[in-house]
């Protein structure tokens, strides 16, 4: 398991995420954008660029939480 970047509610839908990533891991679904994790190398130039500080990075859960469930 590895971490993720998401993009929360707070993107305010400027593009400039977008055309910047090296693996065109960004798309929009016409309402909000979405970073594809099998794609994403998380180079971080997301998170650089969004002046919305939208772009977060969600750290999996560790294996002795999910057993323990």
């Amino acid at each position: 398991m590895f971490e993720k970047f998401e993009i929360n509610n707070s993107c305010i839908n400027c593009d400039l995420c977008r055309p910047l990533c090296p693996e065109n891991a960004i798309f929009t679904d016409g309402e909000k954008y979405i970073i594809d994790s099998w794609s994403c190398t998380r180079c971080g130039i997301c998170m650089q660029v969004c002046p919305n500080d939208s772009v977060k990075i969600r750290h999996p859960q560790p294996e002795s939480d999910l057993l323990s469930k």
